[in-house]
């Protein structure tokens, strides 16, 4: 489950996916802003997706949207998302979560293409699983809707390496990409291969997560230290 329009998840899962293991995609839309009870308007906006996917089939859901799993990441309101997909529940936020404890990491650097709001967010977020943000960078692509379809799409492994290298120093452990609608599966390959530091992604951590789920071992190499090692 998806932002609407959201095509970069899709794209890495199915560079990702295993033999045997199918995906499918459904998109949500925003609540309008100035919504009273943003977690409430959200989880009526995703109604419809989680019925469409639970109607094909879907043994488990995966929110892949970090910024709001992490704004709406309370216990009561994941067991009100759990109650609507009737198969297991995972988020952007509790995947990265559980990743973050697999791999042992207390510091890390944050590289996004958000601006001050989203950063804020995630920093939060992370403070209240007991993670230090040691370093945050982020490229405001979200300041119009505009600019954020023009170039969070077309942001290249590349790009989002020198990012996430820019804010890279001894006291970050490990670098995060919080963001779903980024590339962010080849860059973290990139930044283990420089930097001999692990680094995540909300789309590979979800997709980890997921799979260890449903009891799937999809171990590979070429994205990362959490899926090579995969039981870390």
């Amino acid at each position: 489950l998806v932002p609407a329009g959201n095509t970069i998840h899709e794209r890495e899962f199915a560079a990702l996916r295993p033999e045997g293991v199918e995906f499918r995609f459904a998109g949500f839309s925003y609540p309008p802003s100035g919504a009273s009870d943003f977690c409430a308007d959200l989880f009526a906006h995703m109604q419809a997706p989680v019925a469409e996917l639970r109607a094909w089939g879907a043994q488990a859901l995966l929110v892949g949207c970090t910024t709001a799993s992490m704004l709406c990441a309370d216990p009561a309101r994941e067991a009100q998302l759990q109650l609507l997909a009737g198969v297991p529940v995972v988020t952007a936020a509790s995947a990265v979560r559980e990743a973050l404890a697999a791999l042992g990491l207390r510091r890390i650097a944050v590289a996004t293409p958000y601006g001050a709001r989203g950063n804020g967010v995630v920093v939060d977020y992370l403070r209240t699983i007991g993670i230090e943000t040691v370093a945050i960078r982020g490229l405001e692509l979200d300041r119009s809707p505009e600019v954020w379809k023009r170039e969070a799409p077309a942001l290249t492994p590349r790009q989002v390496l020198e990012l996430g290298l820019s804010i890279d120093g001894p006291a970050a452990e490990a670098l995060y990409l919080p963001c779903t609608g980024i590339g962010s599966v080849e860059a973290i390959e990139l930044y283990e291969q420089r930097t001999g530091k692990p680094a995540l992604s909300s789309v590979q951590a979800g997709f980890w997560a997921t799979l260890r789920r449903l009891g799937i071992d999809a171990r590979r190499a070429g994205a990362g230290r959490l899926v090579a090692d995969w039981s870390v």
